[in-house]
């Protein structure tokens, strides 16, 4: 959905600082911050749009103030391994500076697996301390070469990988990952007990 909020309330509420937050998909909020123009300052309720009555749960809306610090078209060219030279959109763009973090709220739904994210905004991720990326896996590729360390986080959202979450039909048991298979189990004649 790209609309939760989790992690990003947890970055806020730590405190921490020289952050870049990719992104929150929310068209409303972002044209509340185009009608409020760069350069001004705006309190504005981002995310949980999308209701996600499958998983029994839903993210809650963030409200935040900051500095509207650039708006844009959210057009780029892929200059990374993947799709390189594809071009992307990810529809009217905004960067809200809270002072501590850079949140980019888009327009259009995009997975963030090129700098161009970033520095098709005038933002180099390479100075950044934090980068909060929402993407499962597609950002490895560009991401894992410049970061120190990598922290995953298991927030409320579609793209769970706590399968608990999910409930499975007509799949033949036990099988990898919804099950704990070993050999001993194996040999043992595994349980199914779901």
């Amino acid at each position: 959905t790209m609309d939760t909020t989790e992690v990003l309330r947890e970055i806020l509420a730590q405190e921490l600082e020289d952050v870049v937050a990719f992104g929150i998909f929310d068209p409303a909020a972002v044209q509340q911050m185009v009608d409020v123009g760069v350069g001004q300052e705006v309190t504005v309720t981002i995310g949980a749009k999308f209701q996600m009555d499958a998983l029994e749960q839903q993210s809650e809306p963030l409200t935040v103030t900051g500095t509207v610090r650039l708006i844009s078209d959210g057009n780029f060219t892929i200059t990374g391994p993947m799709a390189t030279g594809s071009r992307v959109n990810m529809g009217t763009t905004v960067v809200l500076d809270t002072g501590r973090v850079e949140i980019i709220v888009i327009s259009r739904h995009v997975e963030p697996y090129d700098l161009g994210c970033f520095t098709s905004l005038g933002i180099d991720p390479l100075k950044k301390r934090f980068i909060m990326l929402k993407s499962r896996i597609h950002y490895r590729a560009v991401f894992l070469p410049i970061a120190k360390s990598i922290i995953e986080c298991a927030g409320c959202g579609v793209c769970t990988s706590d399968y608990s979450q999910l409930t499975f039909e007509n799949v033949r048991r036990p099988i990898y990952p919804l099950d704990n298979i070993n050999s001993a189990s194996l040999s043992e004649g595994f349980p199914v007990s779901r």
